[in-house]
């Protein structure tokens, strides 16, 4: 009896080595990364955080992509732009909803030299800029209670369609263009049947 239970327990151990060896394993790849994307106008400008300016005619056009890995808790960016009235101070992501402004949670680029260490300058008169956001990335906003360092805010803030980019010129310091920043559907042409 002792040497068939023995046996009985050596199979079921085989049995769920096999199990364990044969199911594939997680690994990163581009399907588990989440992809934001948004198109710059003045149009979409309001304006600072309580110093609303209202839309800006400006012919200044740019788009900003930002692919997020939530294993590795890193986004890369690229943003690009060019047609803007002045040279570009600085671009950031701001904490704010559609028709509303908001505070600045993370830099992209600034020629102003008041990023976080490692903040790319911004290209001028126009061009292309990328980069990565981290946790170290992220300000604080008290009055918006993100604290820095939580990368987990940003993340919320893009899936609830609370972040949009901004470019501020010099003729426009609170900002000439605006881009909000969305999540790209996958998938939406299959299900179109196209």
């Amino acid at each position: 009896m002792k040497l068939l239970s023995k046996v009985v327990l050596a199979l079921a151990v085989l049995f769920f080595l096999v199990i364990w060896v044969s199911t594939p394993r997680r690994t990163v790849n581009a399907d588990e990364q989440e992809v934001f994307s948004g198109k710059f106008s003045g149009f979409n400008e309001l304006g600072s955080l309580n110093a609303q300016t209202g839309a800006i005619l400006s012919e200044g056009k740019g788009t900003i992509k930002l692919t997020l890995d939530k294993i590795h808790q890193t986004i890369n960016y690229e943003e690009t732009y060019s047609d803007l009235s002045s040279d570009v101070l600085q671009s950031h992501i701001h904490f704010g909803r559609v028709h509303d402004s908001g505070n600045i949670m993370v830099f992209l680029c600034t020629n102003l030299g008041n990023g976080p260490a490692g903040t790319p300058a911004c290209p001028n008169p126009g061009g292309t800029v990328t980069g990565t956001i981290t946790a170290a990335s992220v300000l604080a906003i008290p009055s918006q209670n993100v604290t820095a360092g939580d990368f987990d805010a940003i993340t919320d803030a893009l899936f609830g369609h609370a972040a949009y980019a901004n470019i501020h010129t010099n003729n426009f310091k609170a900002g000439e263009i605006r881009a909000e920043v969305r999540e790209e559907r996958r998938g939406d042409d299959d299900r179109k049947g196209k």
